[in-house]
């Protein structure tokens, strides 16, 4: 296998909530990325219809032995690629890239976190790392899921120092975000992550606010 491409063992899998689920895989000695990054990931040894891979944003921190990744799997037609994934028995095999993605922190600022069901998987990550380091006082969760479910709520509300703001619809997250803006302007990074129509309505608010594009970052989950 080359440098790019490592082939790993499912070490865990759960049910997070309704139809989110989780992975764990086994992470090799020199696998290193930075919180926020993703990989691309390949089912190995299974007859795929359309695209035996998919690209998953790294849920864990790079202190973790493991590497974690979520995504949404309906009950009703999953796609080829998912149904083999939550087939996936703890032992068997998956290929992943080398880590990729420019979705990083910028440890020196405040962080405003926004959000979009399961765009919590690579701010998740984030927020981890902040908090195994110098701590999250004063950052800032807004959380939106249409479903009031909350992939990693448990967790992430025994951060302290960490606010979460909860939204289950777009206004209240439209409100929770003038809110943040009145209150940390320019003073904060705002890491937007979620679907392209979630994260192209969320910036373009934001720019309306008044924050600099150079105070924003965001991930696009694009057909996950």
């Amino acid at each position: 296998m080359s440098n790019d491409n490592y082939t790993v063992k499912l070490i865990r899998k759960e049910k997070l909530a309704n139809e989110y689920y989780g992975f764990d895989f086994e992470k090799p000695e020199d696998y290193s990325f930075i919180e926020g990054q993703y990989a691309i990931f390949k089912v190995l040894g299974t007859e795929i219809d359309g695209k035996d891979f998919r690209i998953f944003s790294i849920a864990s921190t790079n202190q973790d032995p493991y590497i974690r990744i979520a995504t949404r799997i309906p009950s009703q037609s999953p796609s080829s690629y998912k149904q083999a994934l939550l087939k996936l028995n703890i032992g068997e095999k998956i290929s992943i890239s080398a880590p990729k993605g420019k979705f990083v922190l910028a440890p020196e600022n405040e962080c405003v976190f926004i959000a979009g069901g399961i765009g919590i998987t690579p701010i998740r990550s984030m927020i981890m790392c902040r908090a195994n380091s110098n701590g999250c006082n004063h950052d800032e969760l807004i959380y939106s899921e249409l479903e009031s479910c909350y992939p990693y709520k448990e967790e992430l509300e025994q951060i302290n120092g960490l606010h979460i703001d909860y939204a289950a619809d777009i206004l209240p997250t439209q409100n929770a975000i003038r809110k943040s803006v009145e209150e940390y302007h320019n003073a904060a990074v705002y890491y937007v992550s979620g679907s392209p129509g979630f994260v192209k309505g969320i910036s373009g608010l934001l720019v309306e606010q008044g924050v600099g594009e150079d105070h924003i970052r965001h991930d696009l989950f694009v057909g996950y």
